[in-house]
């Protein structure tokens, strides 16, 4: 999304402050030259341009340019990869947001995100509404705008972070509706709106491009994260964002700065990802309707389940005897013991109904020895813990 605003202004100074001042401005859309020996890159035994390995069919990636294979697939302005979705969340709020800018998150926000506001200059200003609540978010940005009249004036940015499906709870978010509260409420290029679509991307929207999409809110939300370890059955995440927020996350973002990119050999391999979801294959594994809840207006079913018990170890350990791979989540990931189901596109009604069994036979069991197990599966009842017991 592109239009003028005292966001883009401020970066934009930036930037050309630095060329002004002869500091260092990075492109990464072009290729360095290499006809002369190659004495600063950190290819210190030159693996990259070994016979053995040009003689792989690797070899011929060299000229690929990692930052277009995104930009073609989600069609968007500007596109920026990370290593992971975490370090995408905290390289963009960690450096986007200016210091009398605010912050407004859904308070099941990721930990990725939580750790971006910890260092950003807005750090200061944070504020949360109720999880997925329209109406508790609409008191919450009239009572920025009361508090911060200089987003109102045309002085600075309200940021509003959400996720697109929350990854513990597993329900979507209300995007649309807050979408338009923002518009309604904020002059325009005055808000800008970041969604996290770690748990959407590849699983809907045209060829996998996400839930932004498939709302048709491409052209009004204004920075979206994909993460590529979910659906698309790799690793990494990029940034799709207007090229002056992409240039100033590569000079400013100290997780950029400081981290070695995506190999062009992950880079070809992320482009099989694309090609797998855009073909016909892709499409018929797109289609594929196995999910027990229903949980959007669209129809479109939410692939996570979460099932919270105080006694989630003797769970986990119950079902790994029944051959499950599951693993428990706790501390410090939520406040709440649980495990998170997980529906798969491979998953059929058999595969679901006889875990269920295994379920009521362990809490059958627990009943039987006096132990209450408490098994409970509650869209938005669960809150990430806020504060790890080891987070200074």
């Amino acid at each position: 999304m592109s239009q003028d605003s005292p966001l883009l202004d401020a970066l934009q100074k930036t930037l050309t402050h630095r060329v002004q001042t002869g500091l260092t401005i990075v492109c990464l859309d072009e290729p360095l030259p290499s006809s002369a020996p190659d004495l600063f890159s950190n290819d210190y035994l030159s693996l990259t341009t070994d016979r053995l390995f040009e003689r792989s069919s690797y070899g011929k990636l060299s000229d690929l340019r990692a930052c277009l294979v995104p930009l073609r697939f989600f069609g968007a302005p500007s596109a920026l990869l990370f290593n992971s979705g975490y370090t995408a969340n905290l390289g963009f709020f960690g450096s986007v947001p200016q210091s009398d800018d605010v912050i407004i998150h859904d308070e099941l926000i990721h930990i990725s995100c939580r750790e971006g506001f910890r260092i950003s200059a807005a750090r200061n200003a944070l504020y949360g509404f109720a999880h997925n609540s329209v109406a508790s978010f609409e008191e919450c940005l009239r009572n920025v705008l009361s508090k911060h009249p200089q987003i109102i004036h045309g002085n600075s940015t309200v940021f509003i972070s959400l996720e697109s499906l929350y990854s513990m709870n597993g329900d979507f978010c209300p995007l649309a509706e807050i979408v338009q509260l923002v518009e309604d409420l904020v002059p325009a290029g005055h808000a800008h709106i970041v969604v996290d679509e770690a748990h959407t991307s590849g699983m809907c929207g045209p060829n996998g491009t996400g839930y932004v999409s498939l709302l048709g809110l491409n052209h009004r939300v204004h920075t979206q994260v994909h993460t590529f370890g979910k659906a698309w059955g790799f690793y990494g995440a990029v940034v799709l964002t207007s090229p002056t927020v992409r240039g100033y996350i590569i000079h400013y973002a100290k997780c950029v700065v400081f981290s070695t990119s995506m190999p062009y050999i992950d880079v070809y391999a992320l482009q099989a990802c694309f090609d797998v979801i855009s073909s016909d294959r892709g499409q018929e594994i797109l289609s594929v309707d196995n999910s027990p809840s229903r949980t959007h207006d669209s129809g479109l079913g939410s692939p996570i389940i979460p099932i919270f018990t105080p006694l989630v170890q003797n769970l986990a350990d119950y079902l790994l005897k029944k051959g499950y791979a599951v693993t428990p989540i706790t501390l410090p990931a939520v406040s709440r013991p649980m495990l998170r189901v997980i529906i798969h596109a491979h998953n059929t009604e058999g595969d679901i109904d006889s875990f269920v069994n295994a379920l009521v036979q362990w809490t059958t069991t627990q009943g039987q020895d006096g132990v209450p197990a408490v098994v409970g599966s509650s869209v938005g009842a669960d809150r990430q813990c806020l504060d790890p017991p080891f987070d200074p």
